[in-house]
Formats: structure tokens, sequence, C-alpha cells
């Protein structure tokens, strides 16, 4: 999988098209996302593809036919799916991130942000990869902001405790790995419910009413973009060296990351709040009147 190997390509021309056998230059440089179907694993996947990476994603209910499906409960399919593909880099992207669905199934959640994380740790050190642990915010419990890697987690919510759980399997089965807490995220939706900052959007679009929004816990709003290019460039690195809350699950009311620490090792991106949102709305935005008064 890496090198020149033989490919198809197909050929267009009007009234025809064909296919051709060609060579194809593979990237040296391997890396596997997991939950490259989600909102943060396909910018990811994208990030690294863009930057001559050997890029394979896999996911599950969505995956075909774009990335390999893989059912990351199934060991032995984790397994082979990581010896056969001998990754440099793992970039763990999959989890059950919805607080109040994980609340309502405790036992497969944990299955997935704990035990899964904990395997993928394991067949990273097998073969060597390094592994970044996409992680987040709610390990803390947003008493004490700004929070630095090495404060001690409290989770409100069972999410944030099977994260938190998560990082422990990750760390105990791969001493290289490392682990990225992020907070609230946003970017090129599939849908406008498949991030909480986009998701009002629709509400307030079309609707003259106002709408109920929690006014007591503080975000930080995260460009997906940003945190891709933070994953990259980590592995980039590496490879050089080597009030009361709204109802329903607890949630920290101002879990606010410390990201000194990145720019230390001279890792930085942070696109402006107002020109990221604008990116990931604008395919939503019906009314041009809205062109006007919103982004401009």
């Amino acid at each position: 999988m890496v090198g020149w190997e033989k490919g198809l390509r197909i050929h267009f021309e009007p009234g025809r098209c064909w296919l051709e056998e060609d060579d194809i230059d593979i990237p040296s440089r391997r890396v596997l996302v997991t939950g490259a179907t989600g909102l943060l694993g396909r910018a990811v996947y994208k990030e690294f593809k863009a930057n001559n990476w050997n890029t394979v994603g896999c996911g599950y209910s969505r995956a075909r036919p774009m990335f390999e499906q893989v059912n990351l409960l199934d060991a032995a399919a984790v397994h082979k799916l990581i010896q056969d593909f001998q990754p440099h880099v793992i970039i763990h992207c999959a989890a059950e991130r919805r607080p109040d669905v994980v609340d309502s199934q405790p036992e497969v959640a944990s299955q997935l942000n704990v035990v899964a994380s904990g395997n993928i740790a394991k067949e990273a050190a097998q073969v060597g990869a390094f592994l970044v642990y996409i992680s987040t915010d709610y390990v803390f419990d947003g008493t004490h902001p700004p929070y630095k890697e090495n404060d001690v987690p409290n989770p409100l919510n069972l999410y944030g405790q099977t994260k938190l759980d998560g990082e422990k399997a990750v760390l105990r089965n791969s001493k290289d790995a490392a682990v990225l807490r992020i907070p609230i995220l946003y970017g090129e939706v599939e849908r406008l419910d498949e991030s909480a900052v986009t998701v009002m959007f629709d509400k307030v679009q079309f609707n003259n009413k106002s709408a109920n929004m929690d006014h007591w816990q503080q975000r930080f709003p995260t460009y997906v973009k940003d945190v891709a290019s933070i994953c990259r460039q980590l592995a980039e690195k590496r490879m050089l060296i080597t009030d009361s809350p709204v109802v329903g699950a607890l949630r920290p009311k101002n879990a606010h990351l410390d990201c000194s620490r990145l720019r230390m090792l001279g890792i930085e991106q942070q696109t402006p709040f107002r020109v990221g949102i604008k990116e990931s709305l604008w395919p939503f935005l019906t009314d041009k009147r809205w062109r006007q008064t919103v982004f401009h």
C-alpha cells in the first residue's frame, strides 16, 4: 500500500467514458481515521488526504462506499484492519458523544467510548502507530477554568465519565498515545442537527418566534477544520520525533481548555468564529435577506 501501484482511472468525454489502467503514487505516510463519517472525522480525513497522507477512514452505518465498514466493537475486525493497513498514525474520532444518549444507553456507550478505545490503543501499540484519542472538555466540572492537561478531572455526567475512562484505557494500552480534549464542535454539517452550534439555525431562519436557549453554560465553539489541522500537525511532529443548568445530563458551566501546551510545540490553528460559522451555514441559507443581515 506504499509506492507505485496499478489503479483504474475513469475518463470522460462527451458521449462516452472508459476505464484505463494507470500508475498511482501511494504516499508513504499512512493514517487511519475512525469515525470518518462524523462531523470531525470527515474534516480529519480531508485534512490528511489533502496533505499527502495515505488516508483510510472507517465508519459503520454510513461507511460505504467511501470508507471501510468496521464495527469497532468487533475486536477481530479492528485487528485485521490495523494489521492489514499498518498505519503510522491513528486518529480515533469515533464515539458516542451525545450526553443524553449516553445516559439512556450507558452500556452501549461504555463499550464504544471505553472498551473499543482501549482495544484500538492495544492494536496501535502492536504496530507502533501513534494514536491520537479525541476526548472532551466534559471530563471537567467547569468550576475552575481554564483547564490544563494536568488538572484533575471531575466529570458531571456519564458521557464525560466514559470519555475519561476511555482516556485511561488508551494510555494504559499505548504509552505513547496522545489525548486531545476538545470543546463543542461545528463545521460543514450534513444536517443542521449534527452540531449543537448549528441546530438552532432552522428555527431562527424560518420562524419569527423566539427560541429558548441555555444562557447558563459557557461553551467555546471550535471549528472542525482547526481540530483536523491540529491532529495533522501533531502527527507530523511525531513523525519527525517519534444559575442552574438545563434539564438532562449535567453539564459543566465553563470547561474552557488551556491550549498553551500546543502553542509551545508550535502547533496552532484558530479560525474566527464568524468566518467558520459562515462557511458552515452558507449551504443551508435559503433566505437571501439573511445573507445581508447575518454574514455582512
